[in-house]
């Protein structure tokens, strides 16, 4: 009897490990919830990020929040990547107070930054869905 009920233990326990390693690799695009634009410090949604809830004009000031790598670091000039869960079209711009050139995001994207990686100063919110 004892040896069964170890076995169903085990046999519990590696059943409920399956769905966390399954997805595990999600957990960078997941830390960015439902409602929520997220900047993140490295590419491909990796390392600290910061949640951005409404357009700002200057990035200054702004700091990587999440545990990872660059956390405490100023986010401007520094995103590779972003992950927009907003129901809303979001720029990433160049320059601040939303100039220059910018890269887009739609509802659940998420991609590297190509014309604004590691040169990014402002994020504008412009349209709903």
């Amino acid at each position: 009897m004892k040896r069964t009920l170890k076995f169903a233990a085990a046999a519990l326990g590696a059943a409920l490990l399956v769905p966390t390693l399954a997805t595990g690799a999600q957990a960078a695009v997941s830390d960015c919830g439902e409602g929520q634009f997220c900047l993140f410090y490295n590419s491909n949604e990796q390392g600290s990020h910061m949640v951005v809830r409404s357009s700002i004009p200057d990035l200054a000031g702004y700091t990587f929040t999440s545990p990872g790598n660059g956390q405490g670091q100023h986010v401007k000039n520094n995103a590779a990547s972003a992950v927009s869960n907003v129901c809303m079209t979001v720029w990433v711009n160049f320059y601040s107070n939303y100039g220059g050139p910018r890269d887009m995001f739609n509802y659940r994207n998420a991609a590297n930054l190509v014309n604004t990686y590691n040169e990014n100063a402002s994020v504008k919110f412009a349209s709903d869905c």
